[in-house]
């Protein structure tokens, strides 16, 4: 967080620096255009306007280009649609289930070639890009994302889950943590158990 802090005021100064010391007018609108782009993604980074400015006076206009500029997506989400892009072209949705509400999730996924062996891991956002990322040319198959379970508490819910099955005897050994010889209608099962109170 810190390096990131530094790299924002380095931006910024930089920015300001060419903004005081040239007279040519596209060299100043392109440093007014830098300092509002880095002062408007401030707040997404976790940092207040006075932790990157260091307390220096800027331009007024740099106040209207942030206004400006609002509605424009920031490399962040920029960078985001790209991967949720990605992760719609490696990961099958087609046929997905998602139920209850919340920001995180747990999901569950395979393949058509091992239909009897899911993988019940956690998200806190897109849960086809946390699979897109965990796939390589390696992989016997496509993934298929089956499964969501919305929630505000994906780690008690995952836990409880790897929990339900382990006591069964379905873990899979050897493939990590999260595999478990189940089927769909088996993990719904095991959630509506666990959380009795969550619709789909």
């Amino acid at each position: 967080m810190a390096n990131k802090l530094a790299g924002q005021r380095a931006k910024f100064s930089k920015a300001l620096r060419d903004f005081n010391i040239s007279g040519d007018e596209p060299v100043r609108s392109t440093a007014v255009r830098r300092m509002a782009e880095v002062l408007r993604d401030a707040p997404t980074s976790g940092f207040t306007e006075e932790e990157v400015t260091q307390d220096q006076d800027y331009p007024a206009s740099v106040a209207e280009e942030i206004q400006r500029i609002a509605l424009e997506p920031s490399e962040d989400d920029e960078d985001q649609a790209a991967l949720v892009a990605e992760a719609e072209a490696t990961v099958d949705q087609s046929g997905l289930q998602v139920f209850g509400i919340g920001s995180e999730c747990v999901y569950a996924y395979g393949y058509a070639c091992a239909p009897d062996r899911l993988k019940i891991g956690r998200a806190a956002g897109d849960p086809a890009v946390r699979i897109a990322a965990q796939i390589t040319t390696s992989t016997p198959d496509r993934p298929k994302l089956l499964l969501v379970f919305r929630t505000e508490d994906a780690g008690s819910l995952e836990r409880g889950l790897h929990a339900w099955f382990r006591l069964r005897g379905q873990w899979l050994s050897g493939g990590g943590l999260e595999w478990f010889r189940v089927n769909v209608e088996e993990v719904i099962e095991a959630f509506q158990a666990i959380m009795p109170a969550a619709k789909r």
